[in-house]
């Protein structure tokens, strides 16, 4: 179950890249990541009080794993999807996603030096040849639209990109020990419903103290509430889902594979977006290639990681 969990989790956040891509056409203003962490912030605490009712036994928190749980909020949504979209006004969406793809190395590393996860031979040929894919499909995108994502000139181009790089590569590893901080949460506490709103929260409080800081606090709440569509409605409710779905997948399997399957998210937005947004984007021979390497990665995993 957690390798399904895994997938649907990068189809939700694939599914809700292109939602917002639509969402953005018909918006005045540029609040669709608010309006979706707010969203986060409401679903998923439904989504936790449900399980609440649901449950037999009695719910009891664990002060232990909280920090855990807020931690990994703070580097995924709130940090890490900032400092990405930091680096695409910089560097353009391709390149700063290509190097995002990275996550799964970070994530690697902080699981088998902090949670000391072993990685099996056969299951580790398969995350190997789904993070190659992932990087194949990421040097792709960065090649093939190198020029269209290209914002600056000159040496004014070679600073912001190397800020926007970095941003991109900061981005890749506070996203990468965020996940492993959420398997490090469950190992403590075992409730992925709660992990989740509790990430939700804190990314929401983060975003919100940072825009006071700014003194734009009060500009945000009025584009959020003029400026709030149905596609970014639906792209709040993809959102919730898909970090409950990683929480899920992340109880069941190792934190280090999870990763792996889930960064196959801006492939599987692509040929999502083929479909949905046509003559936008084109599925070329490459891409196939590497939706049958990420494939095969993940159905080695799924029949050998137990």
């Amino acid at each position: 179950m957690g390798v399904l969990f895994a997938i649907l989790s990068a189809c939700s956040f694939a599914t809700n890249n292109v939602i917002i891509k639509k969402g953005a056409r018909g918006s005045k203003s540029n609040n669709g990541f608010y309006i979706t962490v707010l969203m986060n912030a409401i679903l998923l605490g439904l989504c936790f009080f449900i399980a609440i009712l649901v449950q037999k036994e009695s719910f009891h928190i664990s002060w232990n794993a909280l920090p855990f749980f807020v931690l990994a909020g703070l580097c995924t949504t709130g940090l890490g999807r900032m400092t990405l979209y930091s680096s695409i006004l910089r560097v353009g969406p391709s390149k700063a996603s290509a190097v995002r793809n990275s996550t799964p190395v970070f994530t690697t590393l902080f699981a088998v030096i902090v949670l000391q996860e072993k990685i099996s031979l056969i299951p580790g040929m398969g995350m190997m040849l789904l993070i190659g894919g992932v990087l194949i499909a990421g040097y792709g995108f960065m090649k093939d639209r190198n020029r269209s994502d290209d914002n600056y000139t000159g040496d004014d181009l070679s600073k912001q990109a190397w800020i926007g790089y970095g941003l991109a590569i900061f981005s890749a590893a506070i996203f990468g020990i965020g996940q492993g901080l959420r398997k490090q949460g469950l190992n403590i506490m075992d409730d992925a419903f709660f992990g989740a709103w509790a990430g939700a929260v804190t990314s929401l409080i983060f975003i919100v103290l940072l825009q006071a800081g700014k003194g734009k606090l009060k500009k945000t709440i009025k584009g959020v509430k003029h400026d709030f569509n149905a596609y970014f409605l639906l792209a709040g409710a993809l959102t919730s889902i898909g970090p409950l779905l990683f929480f899920l997948a992340a109880s069941t399997l190792q934190v280090s594979y999870v990763s792996a399957i889930a960064a196959a998210e801006p492939l599987i937005t692509t040929v999502v977006s083929a479909f949905v947004i046509k003559n936008q984007e084109t599925i070329t021979p490459g891409t196939w290639l590497t939706v049958l390497m990420i494939f095969s990665g993940t159905a080695i995993i799924a029949l050998f990681a137990g």
